[in-house]
């Protein structure tokens, strides 16, 4: 993905913002990513540039944890050298931190024009008529201007005006898993054709057909702790379309995710019944994932969303890793039952 939005001219910020959409990280660590380095390529690079102020992994740990109560917060002038080494201002790499210019009187009045959310046509009307025809190509214009940042901004800003009698986090989760089921449907897969058909779609991932080790964490409320869920799952490809269906489990719970592969990122959705023995007593759940895919594509990892008990939105990370890329009985009955 990174390839092909430099090859767009996109810059490394604008890549950065797509990353900390899609994965949930801050722009310290999705700057870092973009570049394709690990937080031990990261000091290195820093290190060949500066040999006298040597920096360690855990350096750059720190500085991408905070503002969290585990993170150290970087000086000015590490904060310089960042910028200077990731090739982006030092304020790309604090859009992250707190912001209160809403709090200006003079930008609330100046943010009211973009915050207005346009008519949605209703089902049972045939057409467009021409103001909510202007509404849609305006909103679909404005959409593709604004960064991911600066949507969030204006997302959170549309709550606070829901006032408090309603529950603005959940109401912005529960919007957030709903547009990513929309873009996660098979009726969206090919809604984009290459202006040429003759060309090869480079961007395609082939030979991920095989037996994967599916782990996700997930939080547990009433038990108050996370925990780790396993499956080997038989994944099949066809095109850019990945199915995969859990092996027997020994404790009876089954898994299911379908993906659509977009160059380096797998986007779908997954369903679960637990195990009937099991705390939730087999119970099923579902959801959104999204998922980063490794350049050998032997490896995913990324996010999972999905609904819980009473609608409470939950989310935790998904990794899959390629143990055969054999789907036959031999190779299946490997893996059954297993842990």
């Amino acid at each position: 993905m990174v390839a092909a939005q430099r090859a767009d001219h996109k810059t490394w910020v604008e890549i950065a913002a797509i990353f900390c959409s899609r994965y949930g990280v801050n722009l310290r660590a999705a700057m870092r990513m973009v570049h394709d380095w690990s937080q031990r390529d990261a000091a290195d690079q820093w290190n060949a540039r500066w040999p006298a102020d040597p920096k360690t992994f855990k350096n750059f740990s720190y500085w991408e944890l905070w503002p969290g109560s585990t993170g150290h917060a970087p000086s000015l002038d590490v904060l310089g050298r960042l910028a200077e080494l990731y090739e982006c201002s030092i304020s790309d790499l604090l859009g992250d931190c707190a912001n209160f210019r809403s709090n200006d009187s003079a930008y609330k009045s100046n943010a009211n024009g973009l915050v207005r959310i346009p008519r949605i046509p209703k089902k049972d009307v045939p057409s467009l008529d021409n103001d909510e025809a202007q509404d849609l190509g305006e909103l679909i214009s404005t959409l593709e201007l604004t960064d991911v940042n600066e949507l969030a901004r204006l997302a959170a800003e549309w709550s606070n005006t829901l006032g408090e009698s309603s529950n603005r986090r959940a109401l912005l989760l529960k919007l957030s898993a709903g547009l990513s089921l929309a873009a996660a449907s098979p009726a969206l897969a090919d809604d984009v054709k290459p202006a040429d058909s003759s060309l090869e779609l480079s961007s395609q991932r082939e030979g991920m057909t095989g037996i994967w080790r599916s782990r996700y964490t997930y939080p547990s409320s009433g038990r108050g702790k996370d925990f780790v869920g396993e499956h080997f799952i038989v994944i099949r490809q066809q095109g850019n379309k990945l199915v995969g269906q859990s092996l027997p489990h020994s404790t009876g719970s089954s898994l299911r995710i379908e993906l659509v592969v977009d160059d380096s990122v797998a986007t779908g959705s997954w369903r679960e019944t637990t195990s009937p023995h099991g705390y939730y007593k087999g119970a099923t759940y579902h959801g959104t994932l999204q998922l980063f895919v490794d350049p050998s594509a032997q490896r995913m990892n990324g996010m999972w969303l999905g609904f819980g008990r009473e609608f409470v939105i939950n989310s935790g990370q998904w990794s899959l890793s390629l143990e055969s890329s054999s789907i036959g009985k031999n190779a299946q009955r490997e893996y059954r039952n297993r842990k």
